[in-house]
């Protein structure tokens, strides 16, 4: 796989909350969406999931019409092979972005220069942590935080888990790719310390943790050398 270094970009992150106040909130959101994504929110069971759905999207949308010469209804997404989103026919603008959400808080990070990973995490016990330990994570990050006591084992786990996670938003191959291949430095400044066969090596890629409120993990992973500027923005 071929490594573009593009000069460093500033790279937009919005944090924005899903929870919407009322039903007419969520009505408006609804109404943005195109014909597929307003069929994919009706098969949620769950009717808290069907309204993050409607409330990301529809945010998702307002976002980049920031961006755009267009209203937000108007814009044409599309997903890539393994689900990654991206804006049909927008040559002129090169608007990248990439979105995630956990809990009820959504995380869109926008580029003009260069693809973008993101990822965030609720911190949330629910987790079996020995399980996703043993499948997804390198011994030496298992070893490691094994040796932590016991009240920072949760916050070095999803600072890791998001890591994880915006590098293989940042390629776009969602589960085709092997997150425990995807490994970082426990101690210190975020970096990749080795990746996937195929995807270069870590000096090709810059990792960030985000500086988010407690309680939460985020990541960011764009390609080349040079850590982009990041500003974060609300709607």
């Amino acid at each position: 796989m071929k490594i573009d270094s593009p000069r460093a970009a500033t790279v937009d992150l919005w944090l924005e909350p899903l929870d919407a106040v009322n039903g007419n909130d969520v009505r408006a959101y609804e109404a943005l969406l195109d014909s597929g994504e307003q069929a994919k929110a009706k098969r949620f069971r769950r009717e808290l999931d069907r309204r993050r759905y409607v409330v990301s999207h529809g945010k998702l949308r307002l976002i980049l019409a920031t961006y755009l010469p267009l209203p937000p209804e108007a814009i044409d997404l599309a997903a890539q092979t393994y689900g990654k989103p991206y804006i049909v026919g927008d040559e002129t603008h090169g608007i990248k972005f990439n979105l995630a959400h956990s809990g009820d808080q959504l995380l869109v990070g926008v580029s003009q220069v260069q693809e973008v990973g993101v990822d965030i995490e609720v911190w949330n016990d629910a987790v079996d942590y020995e399980a996703v330990l043993s499948l997804c994570f390198a011994d030496a990050e298992r070893g490691f935080w094994r040796t932590l006591p016991a009240a920072e084992k949760r916050e070095f786990f999803f600072r890791l888990w998001a890591r994880k996670e915006s590098f293989v938003k940042a390629v776009g191959l969602g589960l085709e790719l092997d997150v425990a291949q995807v490994v970082s430095a426990t101690c210190g400044p975020s970096r990749f310390l080795s990746l996937p066969a195929g995807h270069g090596g870590p000096d090709c890629w810059s990792l960030l943790d985000l500086e988010l409120a407690g309680g939460l993990s985020g990541a960011l992973t764009v390609p080349g050398p040079c850590r982009p500027t990041i500003t974060y923005k609300r709607l």
